[in-house]
């Protein structure tokens, strides 16, 4: 069975790295990028073989709440997983923001990612 490609958009390199070698082991294939304006640009590429985003909200370019409402304009329903370090009433993605799929929160183990990504593939679109 081929699985969907996993995009992961995170500008900390060593964070990037294992998630791609975390993600790539559980048999996924990985896209990666490290900014706003590089993660639309990828998502483009492939919408619809995408079938997930890992989004960091702390990232260069335009930031991940207005990369998560580009992603969704070109793909309505596409599935966000959104990290972040400062999960909270102000950024949790339902008060000023479209909210993510899910939210798995930094830091986080290898199992929390990879069990976060099976969970959100598995919920409907």
């Amino acid at each position: 069975m081929t699985r969907p490609i996993v995009l992961v958009v995170e500008d900390e390199p060593a964070i990037l790295a294992m998630s791609r070698m975390i993600l790539a082991r559980e048999g996924y294939p990985v896209v990666t990028a490290e900014d706003g304006p590089t993660a639309v640009a990828r998502f483009q590429d492939a919408a619809d073989a995408v079938g997930v985003v890992v989004l960091d909200l702390n990232i260069p370019g335009f930031g991940g709440w207005a990369v998560l409402a580009e992603l969704r304009r070109i793909r309505p329903g596409v599935r966000v997983l959104v990290t972040t370090g400062s999960v909270g009433a102000d950024d949790s993605g339902t008060a000023l923001h479209e909210p993510p799929t899910a939210v798995l929160p930094k830091p986080y183990r290898p199992s929390d990612l990879i069990e976060t990504v099976a969970r959100v593939l598995a919920a409907p679109a």
